[in-house]
């Protein structure tokens, strides 16, 4: 019983930390899916990004993936190039997703990476 109360109070500190830390409140990127069209084999998915923190971002990248049998998955998947996002800043890309026929469902963003930001 002792362990399981000592086990509570850590970890009622360590959640206490993680959601006052400032890095962890102060990165804040939204995107969302523009749009999509087909060229051959070649699926180009039209993107917005946005950074809506407190600190500026690089090497941001964002992983989409498309749905090519329109069951929800997504194979064909393709990471954009690495681009600099500033605070308040809206970019715009697209990127090819080779898919190799056209797609019967939509595009999402399975992932995001980025070099760790400075504050």
């Amino acid at each position: 019983m002792k362990n399981m109360v000592k086990f509570a109070i850590v970890f009622s500190v360590l959640l206490a930390a993680l959601t006052g830390c400032e890095l962890y409140q102060a990165v804040n990127v939204g995107w969302t899916i523009d749009g999509m069209s087909q060229d051959g084999t070649v699926t180009r998915v039209d993107y917005t990004v946005r950074n809506l923190g407190k600190l500026d971002l690089t090497g941001v990248n964002l992983k989409i993936g498309v749905d090519v049998l329109g069951n929800g998955t997504y194979p064909a998947t393709q990471w954009t190039p690495d681009f600099t996002l500033n605070q308040n800043e809206v970019l715009y890309g697209s990127v090819d997703v080779s898919t190799g026929v056209p797609p019967l469902g939509g595009a999402m963003v399975l992932s995001i990476d980025m070099d760790n930001p400075k504050n």
